[in-house]
């Protein structure tokens, strides 16, 4: 992913955070905006609620003054008839000075005052009188009053509910009347008696004016919290800002790092003490094979791939995460089995005092390693091929020295037969074995004159096997699998028929029991690298292997099997001069030869000759 991707990606984070703080914000803002309506509702009704019990409380005052006195006179008027639902001894009387009276009792007396309001007000309070067993058809209770009478014989002191009169909601309240002995004037003939429920009064209330009064405070409400809701989403945008900034610069820093550490050659990863690894680089699978996540899910894996014989020291290593900073060498084996060269440096890391673990560089150094030996044993070889070349010139001269004078001594002794000539005889034949070794010598430091023509590299193949007929009674299978190309290489073939009898008497030396001898030819094109390592010039090459079936060499001889004298055949089997001397021409050639062995799988020998400039026509 590029950094502008994660970039974005890092953005989105923000802003889902900010879309959630946004959403909750808001609905925090409904349900505080619901919850102030609901309560200022609950006040109204409270307040309507409280003014209709103040005003019950006050009228069932009145009716109880009205009550103590035993009712009122007052005048008979149109608007005072005498009330016919009023059972009372002296209900109308008649002054001395003939004024006609009626009595007025406490329901009377409110219905007359609430008939007042009633001129006064278009909204009134609603006074309304009630009983189970009403006297005057107008104190009939409706269904809800007839539930809350019988509920208040059951002893309950008070109800309230919102009705609606004309349209209009009142909050009506409805307490229960209480017989005392005044009541019983007008009442005792229904049987009552102190103490009794005869009935209840209702007093209702218009809420208009309180719910008026709502609307204001709805509004107040709103506008109030719709300040909040903006100070609170500027408050979000701003803290998502500066989180979306923050965020895009620990991923930049983050990929800045990861892209560092993802790409890095060497293997570069991050253990804590109790062994879990925090991170490993993807390149740990180039040069281990196993990928970075196996690593993270078995962390012992690290030790499980050290060679067996650094196995201790990367265990004792890995164990002590704390101990300073140093480099090491060592090998590991990779998941194909393949042995690798590893420099690791490592260092703990301290952030304020506090101990987080280790961090471990592993650079791969096969290359260099190999590199190495090649160049020690480029400069061995050059040191015995000096050796060699100055020990065979002085050699030779001694060789002909000896071979002249017993020459001389066979002439001086002509035909006879003595055992002097036998002597002779042996001596000439020593020196011209001697010979045969002194060629060796000088092949293998490179001071023996070679006779160089273009060739192709499957005719010398072709010519040499002829001579390894021999081979085939010895239970080995001699075959060639030779590519056909037209490239020619410049060489001697003579030496390189040689070279290839060399190689062969060894690969029948390794297979004792018999086995198959192959040749094989192709071309190839070497990489500069390839051909540094190597010391020859970049370009295309006429490859030869000869393989066996045989026994192998074991890895511990693969480095010195080109040294002179250096054998691993029982003694008098060999001189240990055939692969250096083969060497020695082959480098004689511009070329180069290795070895390819596993003990008990066999062993390829590789001639790499340089191809002639011009091709065969």
């Amino acid at each position: 992913m590029s950094v502008m991707a994660e970039n974005k990606a890092a953005r989105g984070i923000p802003d889902i955070y900010s879309s959630y703080l946004f959403a909750a914000w808001t609905v925090l803002i409904l349900v505080s905006v619901l919850w102030n309506f609901y309560q200022t509702r609950q006040d109204t009704k409270a307040k309507a609620l409280l003014e209709a019990e103040t005003i019950l409380e006050t009228n069932l005052a009145y009716r109880r003054w009205n009550t103590m006195h035993g009712g009122v006179y007052a005048p008979v008027s149109e608007k005072n008839k005498p009330n016919p639902y009023v059972i009372a001894p002296n209900r109308d009387v008649t002054t001395t000075t003939g004024l006609r009276l009626t009595l007025i009792n406490p329901f009377q007396m409110t219905r007359q005052a609430y008939d007042l309001l009633k001129e006064q007000m278009p909204l009134t309070v609603i006074n309304r009188t009630i009983s189970l067993r009403p006297l005057n058809p107008a104190s009939e209770p409706d269904a809800w009053e007839r539930d809350k009478l019988l509920e208040f014989e059951r002893g309950a002191v008070e109800a309230h509910e919102i009705i609606a009169v004309n349209g209009e909601p009142y909050m009506r309240v409805l307490k229960p009347y209480i017989t005392v002995e005044g009541c019983l004037k007008c009442h005792g003939v229904q049987g009552y008696k102190v103490g009794d429920i005869r009935g209840a009064m209702s007093i209702s209330v218009p809420m208009k004016p309180y719910l008026d009064s709502d609307k204001k405070t709805f509004g107040t409400i709103i506008l109030t919290h719709l300040l909040i809701w903006f100070a609170g989403v500027a408050g979000i945008l701003t803290l998502s800002r500066k989180v979306r900034k923050k965020q895009e610069s620990l991923v930049e820093s983050e990929w800045k790092f990861r892209t560092l550490s993802d790409f890095t050659q060497d293997w570069e990863y991050w253990i804590k003490d109790n062994l879990e690894i925090i991170y490993m680089s993807p390149s740990a699978e180039r040069i281990t094979g196993y990928t970075a996540q196996e690593f993270i899910d078995n962390p012992k894996l690290l030790d499980e791939v050290a060679h067996p014989e650094d196995d201790l020291s990367c265990r004792k290593h890995t164990q002590d995460l704390r101990s300073a900073c140093y480099e090491k060498e060592f090998r590991i084996f990779n998941k194909d089995g393949e042995m690798r060269w590893l420099s690791h440096i490592c260092e703990p890391i301290y952030i304020e005092g506090r101990f987080f673990g280790r961090r471990v560089s592993n650079r791969d150094i096969t290359d260099r390693k190999v590199m190495e030996g090649q160049l020690i044993q480029s400069q061995k070889m050059e040191s015995l091929g000096l050796l060699a070349g100055g020990i065979a010139h002085d050699f030779r001269n001694l060789l002909t020295v000896m071979s002249g004078t017993a020459e001389m001594l066979l002439d001086e002794l002509g035909g006879e037969d003595h055992r002097a000539r036998q002597y002779g005889e042996q001596i000439v034949a020593v020196c011209g074995k001697a010979q045969e070794l002194l060629n060796s010598l000088l092949a293998f430091s490179r001071k023996q004159p070679l006779s160089l023509k273009p060739v192709n590299i499957n005719e010398v193949v072709k010519n040499a096997l002829p001579l390894l007929e021999p081979l085939a009674h010895e239970n080995i299978k001699v075959g060639a699998e030779l590519q056909t190309f037209g490239e020619l290489i410049y060489a001697d073939p003579l030496q390189l028929e040689h070279v290839i009898i060399n190689l062969a008497h060894n690969a029948r030396d390794a297979m004792p029991q018999g086995g198959t001898l192959t040749f094989r030819t192709a071309l190839a094109s070497l990489e500069p690298g390839y051909a540094e390592q190597h010391e020859v010039r970049q370009g295309k090459y006429a490859v030869l292997a000869v393989s066996d079936s045989g026994q192998g060499i074991e890895s511990k001889d693969l480095p010195h099997v080109f040294e002179p004298f250096y054998t691993t055949k029982e003694s008098g089997r060999g001189t240990g001069l055939g692969l250096s001397m083969s060497y020695g021409i082959i480098r004689q050639h511009g070329g180069f030869i290795t070895v390819d062995s596993l003990k008990g799988r066999g062993t390829t020998f590789k001639i790499y000759l340089p191809v002639h400039e011009q091709r065969k026509t």
